[in-house]
């Protein structure tokens, strides 16, 4: 599946630092017993991620140099992606500055029978972390494999990676690895996301200057 790819800040530079990132986990309502305890319970295994991103000023072609060279275009960049998706029908992969690459990324265990692992990565610090599936893995940045810690990565003629299904990526191992092998990756990925609404504002306060005060980005489940 090849999917448009949300403009970054290379080609919107009035991106801000007023971004934010939240995480949404779906439980059900906390129940209460009769003795006054609280019964929590997930209905979803990951969290879905929004994104409000703020851009301060988006250009529409001012000066001839910066025309000609493709620079100076961002309201029509935005206003384009905008109209290409379509509100929330259309799809497409955002690379989260924050969280778009992992090294030495623990995937699995091998079993001596397991050959196919689903892509995912582990963010966190300090003994604090979650583990997710990626969105897609981005192969034109690298893509390594290690086996049982070992420093030199793996053949890559001896798997075979599969980044058809968003948020199912997986890699395919002509022989399977080892019992008790650990199974990690370097990689690079994007979330695979929507826009969280159908109508999405750009406003101009001088002219060929526009301005949007939030775009949200709404990431998918599998198969959504």
């Amino acid at each position: 599946m090849t999917l448009p790819i949300y403009p970054d800040k290379s080609l919107l530079p009035g991106l801000t630092y007023q971004s934010t990132w939240s995480p949404a986990f779906f439980n059900l309502p906390t129940a209460t017993t009769a003795s006054g305890a609280d019964i929590d319970m997930a209905i979803a295994q990951y969290p879905l991620h929004d994104f409000d991103l703020t851009y301060q000023f988006l250009r529409d072609g001012i000066g001839h140099s910066v025309w000609r060279n493709g620079e100076g275009l961002e309201f029509r960049t935005m206003m384009g992606f905008l109209l290409q998706a379509g509100g929330t029908v259309g799809r497409f992969l955002y690379k989260n500055p924050d969280d778009h690459r992992v090294w030495q990324n623990v995937i699995g265990t091998g079993d001596g029978t397991t050959t196919v692992f689903t892509l995912t990565r582990t963010f966190g610090a300090n003994g604090y972390s979650a583990t997710e599936p990626v969105g897609q893995v981005n192969l034109g940045e690298g893509f390594n494999v290690y086996l049982n810690g070992a420093p030199i990565p793996v053949n890559p003629t001896l798997y075979t990676v599969d980044a058809t299904h968003p948020v199912a990526n997986t890699i395919t191992f002509t022989s399977a690895p080892a019992n008790g092998y650990s199974i990690a990756v370097d990689m690079a990925y994007f979330y695979y996301c929507k826009l969280a609404a159908n109508n999405n504002t750009v406003k101009k306060f001088m002219d060929r200057l526009w301005a949007m005060d939030k775009v949200s980005l709404h990431s998918c489940r599998p198969g959504a």
